[in-house]
């Protein structure tokens, strides 16, 4: 899990995911690449998650079994598939995703709410 901040700037870059990215100025980031990687991503938006369910959440490694956990809780939420460009995020976060085991499952906390994701490709 994220601290708050970094899950906020997720959720951020996430609503935007489909405008072009910015690129940085050489003065703040000179070795940034000049095209940032994009991560295509699916994601399940959630809103509070009792107790119980984050605990048996913790074992789970894929977003299909994440999802079944969901529904066999009756907890509703929204799927979506997105693109994200790594230079909307914070850079904790970015490295954070770049060292996700392909398709490992990450849980975000929004607020009350939950975003669990999983990134499916990098470009």
């Amino acid at each position: 899990m994220a601290p708050r901040g970094i899950a906020a700037a997720l959720a951020a870059a996430l609503c935007v995911a489909a405008g072009p990215a910015l690129a940085q100025p050489p003065s703040v980031a000179p070795l940034a690449p000049l095209h940032p990687v994009i991560y295509e991503m699916e994601t399940l938006q959630t809103g509070p998650l009792p107790p119980e369910v984050l605990k048996k959440a913790q074992p789970i490694h894929s977003l299909p079994a994440m999802e079944a956990l969901l529904k066999e809780n009756l907890i509703p939420f929204a799927w979506a598939r997105r693109e994200v460009s790594a230079g909307a995020l914070p850079s904790e976060l970015t490295r954070q995703i770049d060292v996700l085991p392909p398709g490992e499952v990450f849980m975000l906390r929004q607020g009350q709410a939950w975003l669990i994701g999983v990134v499916l490709a990098r470009r």
